[in-house]
């Protein structure tokens, strides 16, 4: 089995989305309206080349230890740590924060978010970020929530206390989606995972029922993590 390559996508600026605010010389948005952001919702994240943002998911928002606005994504969505990012839908209202911290290892990114650019909510089409649940275990059913194949849901193949793996239905730009039991969070969309040399079986949507099945962070081994460094993100709580 080999993992392929992470579910971000790169796309080119002023084509499926325009960033009014994606090079150095942006108009200011304080006029425009605060981005609804949560998890599930689309995230664009500047890259190192001008003309080109990375579009992932975000996992979760809520407040960290001091307060702060902050949300959670995959780590593979950001080339460094620093870079800013912009709600998908909204591209309007400007950079709605950057990334403070990114884990290579452990694939994951802490957001620190501008409160006067960003309504957070819990609630994103479908799914609800309600609280964090216990990590994912093999057999049960989980369901995530992605900007390209939206509202899927598929068993649990096989889980560790860092990760598992599951047939829920993610492809390119899912990275970071929130995988969930009901209301709860329990994962993170990071990567598919194909039989050696044959080649990426993307899910399309939930009509696409033969395709790879995905790894994801257990959250809580994320948070964990987050907490051991004490970094921006500890503490965190969802909304």
């Amino acid at each position: 089995m080999v993992l392929t390559t992470g579910c971000a996508t790169k796309i080119a600026v002023g084509g499926a989305i325009a960033l009014i605010a994606a090079g150095p010389t942006a108009a200011p948005a304080q006029a425009n309206p605060p981005a609804v952001v949560g998890g599930g919702s689309g995230i664009a994240l500047q890259t190192g080349d001008p003309r080109l943002v990375a579009l992932c998911t975000m996992t979760t928002v809520g407040y960290d230890r001091t307060g702060q606005l902050v949300g959670i994504t995959a780590g593979h969505c950001a080339e460094e740590a620093g870079v800013r990012v912009w709600a998908e839908a909204t591209p309007q209202a400007g950079p709605i924060g950057f990334v403070a911290i990114k884990d290579v290892g452990h694939d994951w990114a802490v957001v620190q978010l501008d409160p006067e650019r960003v309504t957070p909510v819990r609630q994103v089409g479908p799914s609800t970020v309600a609280s964090i649940g216990a990590p994912a275990a093999a057999w049960e059913t989980v369901c995530k929530n992605g900007r390209t194949t939206g509202f899927t849901c598929g068993v649990v193949w096989d889980a560790y206390p860092a990760e598992f793996l599951s047939q829920v239905c993610a492809n390119h730009g899912d990275s970071g989606g929130p995988v969930l039991r009901g209301d709860q969070l329990v994962g993170m969309i990071n990567a598919g995972v194909s039989p050696e040399g044959s080649g990426e079986l993307a899910c399309t949507g939930p009509g696409n029922p033969i395709h790879e099945p995905d790894v994801s962070n257990q959250i809580t081994a994320v948070l964990a993590e987050i907490d051991s460094l004490g970094i921006v993100g500890a503490g965190f709580q969802p909304l």
